[in-house]
């Protein structure tokens, strides 16, 4: 299958591959994998110079509708300041476990709205 196309497709399709990244790609790789290769990762490799075991991934990931991570994806970003500061989140959280089982002895409105969503989590500003 991979006979009908051109010297010109191929470069078009691994040029495409170029631009995407991570799943994108792999998700592009395996479906010209299935279109073109009959769904081998091997042709897909000497055909169109991509990466066998990102093929393969591709062609698991269509096959099942599981998205692999990659360890930069997993792993990056911010922690949550919980994880963090894990002695400083308990100690709120005993706080607010504390005062959730008071009533409040005061009547403002705004003043237990304040202390309802302190207790609940959100906290404004």
């Amino acid at each position: 299958m991979i006979g009908q196309l051109s010297e010109s497709q191929i470069e078009d399709l691994r040029l495409a591959a170029t631009y995407l990244t991570g799943v994108k790609r792999r998700a592009f790789q395996a479906e010209m994998t299935l279109k073109y290769c009959n769904g081998s990762a091997r042709t897909a490799e000497s055909k169109f110079g991509w990466n066998r075991r990102s093929v393969s991934v591709g062609l698991a990931e269509n096959r099942t509708g599981i998205v692999c991570q990659g360890a930069q994806s997993a792993r990056s970003g911010n922690k949550r300041w919980e994880a963090r500061e894990p002695s400083a989140a308990a100690a709120l959280k005993q706080l607010a476990e504390a005062h959730a089982q008071q009533e409040p002895s005061f009547t403002s409105s705004v003043a237990f709205t304040r202390l309802r969503r302190c207790i609940i989590g959100v906290v404004t500003a």
